[in-house]
Formats: structure tokens, C-alpha cells, sequence
């Protein structure tokens, strides 16, 4: 089958369209106004200085599976000062024995957790948005969204405190309006929402629910009376130095690395960054998991320089993945963001890993987003390496229009031009495209996408993560999930997820069908069966999977899930057995069992059974700190053993230490590795 893009007529037709929906959600957006305090509140969780009695009250929340007043409300107060915003949150829970709280490390994600959420869209510009998270423990979790995704890397120096009482918690928090970007101006309007999620119940509520994706900020509420214009914004540099030593304990080798980010606020808009040898050591950032796949794995970035703004540069095609720059000599970034307009630059001096090689040369990456009506956007993306060996420079636009609230079209073009070429299949390339476009849309319970893609067979940039090429064809994703309010079954869900992709010989090179179905029952079974059909030339596979999970919602300690598969995978038949089970043993100690047991090919005799186990140990010492082990072993004479020490001596000083001894299929290692940062 031959397909054609054409991105320029959806375009148009969709340009028609962006303004022709005001009223977009079910309902009106909610409004609070902060207070305006002359004596900050005490941080300790408790609600109870004086100039909290001055706060307007605001509850009213919505549960998001009901769409109905939440069971047990929470009750919210917002003051601010020339400083910070400070949001006190008053959590209804009669019953405390089943609040969930374990997770006591800072910027963890939450999500099994009872805690309070609040997004704040400082500019109102509806496309993105700062979000502060706290669980009944008082550990922050912090992140940023932008237009295509989220930066959970991003981090704020605020407070928060929580404590527990008869019948409620309450959660204190104190925000630095300066470390946001945000109109230094009187009479400003923020977008704003709160979030509650209480596994007990359990139950997530929203404070402005118009839709089932009250979580956007498109669909936020409104934070209003707020006098910005003198707010303190800081224009003194942040400096955070790092020491870092490791030793292999196979060679007897040593090594002993230094270096610096420092960043300085450019005004309430723009904030720039500075870094020498930034650290490469990642013991915080990469998942200590083992997948098969068979495309390249998709890493988060945790490095200080990299962390502020990167949720500008992410685009539908990936032009840039900052994990490309692994040793860096020094770099500057400039990134920044009003009601109209955002702006990122990057220019670094470093290498890059390409076809094996190690490549030295300068890198530089751009992005510029203008807004457009009240949630749409056209932006600009380009990348360009001055390798020892060359030059590849990639460029495009992207824009994204939404018909109302829930329904967007997205397209991206791009092209590279690579001065030595990309070579595949002993073809050579110096110049390549690729071409995005989609339609999504739905609320619950039904949401749906289509799309398009294009990529030609030179298409890789030396910055970008783009996991195949020589692709072109259609895409769908469909997702149907309906609550029950009695009876039974509390649920009742299915998802279908389709690709199917030629190459540029229209010769069928990958076809793709996951299809799921699942029940959730009121006493908390939850029973799923997936069927996956894939051919990833030259391979057809195939798999049945039937998986069954218990408590998952309630409490993630007390749950447990186990799962029977059959297929063929690359021509090998085989059926696997999985079963997990997290524990929480103490309030500080918990552990997580994770075992796979496959068998493959069992018509042959002399075929030998394939297991995998892995456990994972956390414990929390009272002082703030944490130890996570990881042990897996397998039939396939691979190991690791993980030791990861974390502590945050100080409120500016953190110190790691990492033990990892592992054996893979060419590689067998053992070494320490320990580093400290110190910011001022």
C-alpha cells in the first residue's frame, strides 16, 4: 500500500477550525483569590498561625471516577507575600489507619501514595505548568510540564510540612515565586489547580474538574489578586560543585572526577546556565531494570545543567535527547518562557557517541515556541554538530491546534542535511526527512488517536533518539475506560494500540496490534488479558497474556500481581510465569519480590528452562537518609548486585555512594562509586 503526507491541507483545515470553540468544557473554571499576608506562616503542618484565619477557604472537589463530590473533602488556603505563595491543604480522612505513606526521599514520584498536588500555570498562557506534591510524610516531589511533555527533573528549593490528626492531615507549603518564571506585574491571574489522592478509599479528586483531563492546564482553574511586582527575583549566580571518585575492583583502577553548574535568573522570565565537566555518573537517573526490546532504551537526563527548561525541547520526533552529550568540556544554556513565547539555547563543547565512535566537536540546539489563540502553538526545533569528522544539521516546525478543550491536531516537519552521510543497508544518505501528524482527542470514558508518520531511511540526527528509520504508515490508539458506582464491578476498560509501517520500497517492515481487556471488581481483583501480533521484519511474533492483580489501588504494600504469557518471540516459542509482591515490613523497610520464570521451545528435550528473580530492598534511616539494594539473578549466568546509599546531609549538601557488582553477556564488572554536592 502506497501512502501520501500532507500535512499542509490538514493544516489549513485546521486553522479553520481554532477559534470556533469558547465553550469548550463541561463547565465553567473555578476562581480563588490569594491573601496578601504581612507575617509568613510557620512551616510546620499545622495550619494554625494567625494569617491563615485571613485566607479565603475554597473546597468543592470533584472525584474524578464518579465525577461527583468527593466522599471525604479537602479544604484549601492560599496566602502569598513578596517571597513565596504558601497553600495550606486541610485533608478530611476519618479514618488515618489507612492513609498510605511510605516514600520519605525527596522527588520521588508519589503515585501509590496518599498526598496533595498543586499545578500552578504562572502565565495563564493554558500550555504549562509547575506541579508541587506532598504525601502525609511531608517528602516533596516537583516537576514541569510543557507542551509535548513533562520534566520530572526539575527542582525548586520549597517547604512543605504535614501532620496527622483524628479525623484529618494537614499539608503547609511554602513556594519561592522567584524561582518560577512568571509576570513581574500587579493584578495577575495564574492558572491553578489542586489534586488529592486517597488510596484508602480510594479515591483521586480535583478541584476544577471540567473534564477527565482536568489535569492539563487548559483545564485549570484560576488563582487570582495577586500583586507580583515586587517579588524578589534573586540575580546572584547558584553554583554546585561535585566531587566524585570510583574504583574498579577487576583492574584495580581508580578515578577521580571534579567539576561545576552554576545558573543565574536572567529576570522573572529568563534564566541561564553555566557547566564544566558536568558529572556523568547517573547514579540517580537510569532504572535499574533489565528489558528485551529490540529498539534503543529511552533514559531520562538528571544532570544539573541539562534539568531547567528541558521540557521546551521536547517535540512529537525527538531531534534531541540530551543523553547523546555523554563527556562534556563546558556548555551554556539560555532558556525562558512569557505569556506568548518560549525560548530555548544550548550550546555545548563535547563528544558524542556515533556508529561506535567517540566524536569531539561543538553541539548546539535551539527551540522557539510562539503561542497562538487561546491553547494552540507553531514552534521551531533545530540541532546542529560540528563533529571532528563533519557536520549534521537538522531543522523543522511543529504546531499543535486545538478544536476545543479536548481535541488537538499536531503535525512536525523536519530535514537533515549530514555532511559525511548515514549509511544503511550500503546505502549512503546525506540529506533525509521526517514528517509527524495526529488527531487526538475524547474524554472519559473513551479517548482516541491517529496519526501518520514519515521517516526516511538517512533520517538520524547526531543529537536525537529516534528509535527507527525507513518508516512510513498509519497509527491508532484507542482507549475505552468506564467506573461503576455499585454493584460488583467497579470497573470495566480496553485499550487498542496499532501501528503499521512501510518502508520507503513500500515493503511492510513492521505491523504492530496490542489489544487489552480488563475488569476491576469492587473487592479489588483486577483481571486483564492482553493478545500481542507483531512483525518486526523478519520476525512474526505473537502473544497471549493473562494477567491478575490484587489491591493495586488501595495499597500498593498490600497488593499483589501475577501473569501467565504464551507467544513466540523471534521464533522461539515459549510460556513465562511472573509473579511481584511489594511488602512494607516496618514503617521504614520495604521490599519488593519480582520473579520470571520462562520456558522456551518445551518440545525440545535437550532445552533448558530460562528463570529470572529480582528483589529490591529500600530502608529509610531516621536521618533523612535511604539505601536501596537490588539483587537479580538468572538461568543465563547473569547477576547484579546494587547498592545504592543516598543522604542529604545538609539541606545544600547530598552524598552518594553506589556498589555494583554484575555480570552480563560481555561484561562482567565490580567497582564502587561515590560522589558529594555542594550547592551555594
Amino acid at each position: 500500500m502506497k501512502y501520501t503526507f500532507v500535512p499542509s491541507i490538514a493544516l489549513s483545515i485546521a486553522s479553520l477550525y481554532i477559534n470556533t470553540c469558547d465553550a469548550w468544557a463541561r463547565g465553567p473554571a473555578r476562581s480563588v483569590a490569594a491573601v496578601r499576608t504581612t507575617t509568613q506562616p510557620v512551616i510546620d503542618g499545622r495550619l494554625d498561625d494567625e494569617c491563615w484565619s485571613q485566607a479565603q477557604v475554597t473546597s468543592g472537589f470533584i472525584a474524578f471516577r464518579t465525577e461527583a463530590p468527593a466522599k471525604e473533602q479537602t479544604f484549601v488556603r492560599i496566602l502569598y507575600d513578596d517571597q513565596n505563595l504558601y497553600v495550606g491543604f486541610e485533608c478530611i480522612e476519618p479514618d488515618p489507619n489507612r492513609i498510605v505513606a511510605m516514600e520519605r526521599k525527596y522527588d520521588q514520584p508519589l503515585k501509590g501514595e496518599d498526598m496533595v498536588e498543586i499545578r500552578l500555570d504562572t502565565f495563564h498562557d493554558r500550555r504549562s505548568a509547575y506541579v508541587f506534591m506532598v504525601n502525609t510524610l511531608g517528602t516533596r516531589y516537583d516537576c514541569s510540564y510543557g507542551i509535548f511533555g513533562s520534566d520530572e527533573s526539575w527542582g525548586c528549593d520549597w517547604e512543605a510540612a504535614c501532620t496527622v490528626a483524628e479525623d484529618r492531615w494537614f499539608a503547609e507549603l511554602a513556594i519561592p515565586i522567584g524561582n518560577m518564571h512568571f509576570e513581574r506585574k500587579d493584578t495577575m491571574t495564574w492558572g491553578i489547580n489542586f489534586r488529592r489522592l486517597e488510596k484508602g478509599r480510594p479515591e483521586t479528586g480535583y478541584w476544577c474538574y471540567r473534564s477527565s483531563q482536568a489535569f492539563y492546564p487548559r483545564n485549570f482553574g484560576t488563582l487570582t489578586n495577586l500583586d507580583l511586582s515586587q517579588v524578589k527575583v534573586k540575580p546572584r549566580p547558584n553554583f554546585e560543585p561535585y566531587v566524585s571518585g570510583g574504583a574498579d575492583m577487576k583492574n584495580g583502577s581508580t578515578k577521580l572526577s571534579t567539576g561545576l553548574d552554576m545558573s543565574m535568573r536572567l529576570g522573572s522570565k529568563l534564566i541561564s546556565a553555566f557547566t564544566i565537566n558536568p558529572d556523568y555518573g547517573q547514579v540517580e537517573a537510569d532504572p535499574d531494570t533489565i528489558e528485551l526490546r529490540d529498539t534503543e532504551r529511552f533514559l531520562d537526563e538528571k544532570r544539573a545543567f541539562f534539568r531547567e527548561g528541558s521540557e521546551l525541547f521536547e517535540t512529537p520526533l525527538n531531534v534531541y535527547y540530551s543523553r547523546r552529550l555523554a563527556d562534556i568540556d563546558g556548555g551554556v544554556k539560555i532558556t525562558g518562557q512569557s505569556k506568548n513565547w518560549a525560548l530555548g539555547l544550548i550550546d555545548v563543547q563535547g563528544e558524542i557517541q556515533r556508529d561506535d565512535e567517540t566524536l569531539n566537536g561543538n553541539y548546539h540546539v535551539g527551540r522557539l515556541i510562539r503561542n497562538v489563540g487561546e491553547n494552540s502553538h507553531i514552534g521551531a526545533v533545530w540541532t546542529n554538530s560540528q563533529r571532528q569528522d563533519g557536520t549534521n544539521t537538522t531543522g523543522g516546525f511543529d504546531s499543535r491546534f486545538f478544536f476545543d478543550s479536548d481535541t488537538s491536531f499536531t503535525t512536525q516537519v523536519l530535514a537533515m542535511t549530514d555532511s559525511r552521510g548515514i549509511e544503511t543497508d550500503n546505502i549512503n544518505d546525506n540529506n533525509a526527512y521526517a514528517a509527524y501528524t495526529s488527531l487526538k482527542g475524547g474524554t472519559r470514558p473513551f479517548q482516541w488517536r491517529f496519526d501518520y508518520c514519515d521517516i526516511s531511511r538517512g533520517f538520524r540526527p547526531d543529537l536525537g533518539y529516534i528509535p527507527r528509520r525507513d518508516i512510513r504508515g498509519p497509527g491508532s490508539y484507542l482507549n475505552y475506560r468506564q467506573y461503576y458506582d455499585n454493584g460488583p464491578i467497579k470497573w470495566v476498560g480496553a485499550i487498542s494500540d496499532i501501528d503499521f509501517y512501510e518502508n520507503n520500497d513500500y515493503e511492510t517492515t513492521l505491523r504492530d496490534f496490542d489489544e487489552w481487556a480488563g475488569v476491576g471488581f469492587r473487592n479489588e481483583l483486577e483481571f486483564w488479558y492482553r493478545r500481542e501480533d507483531s512483525f518486526h521484519a523478519p520476525f512474526q511474533n505473537w502473544s497471549d497474556r493473562i494477567l491478575i492483580e490484587y489491591n493495586d489501588d488501595v495499597d500498593i504494600w498490600d497488593s499483589v500481581s501475577v501473569s501467565f504469557e504464551r507467544g513466540v518471540y523471534e521464533e522461539n516459542n515459549y510460556h513465562e510465569y511472573s509473579l511481584g509482591k511489594p511488602m512494607r515490613i516496618t514503617e521504614r523497610l520495604a521490599t519488593t519480590l519480582n520473579g520470571d520464570y520462562r520456558v522456551e521451545n518445551p518440545a525440545e528435550p535437550d532445552q533448558e528452562d530460562i528463570w529470572l528473580w529480582r528483589w529490591v530492598t529500600e530502608y529509610y534511616f531516621p536521618w533523612n537518609s535511604k539505601v536501596k539494594f537490588t539483587l537479580e539473578q538468572s538461568s543465563q549466568d547473569t547477576r547484579n548486585f546494587t547498592m545504592l546509599f543516598s543522604w542529604p546531609i545538609r539541606k545544600d549538601i547530598d552524598l552518594y555512594f553506589l556498589l555494583n557488582d554484575y555480570t552480563m553477556v560481555d561484561e562482567d564488572v565490580c567497582g564502587a562509586f561515590t560522589k558529594v554536592v555542594y550547592r551555594f
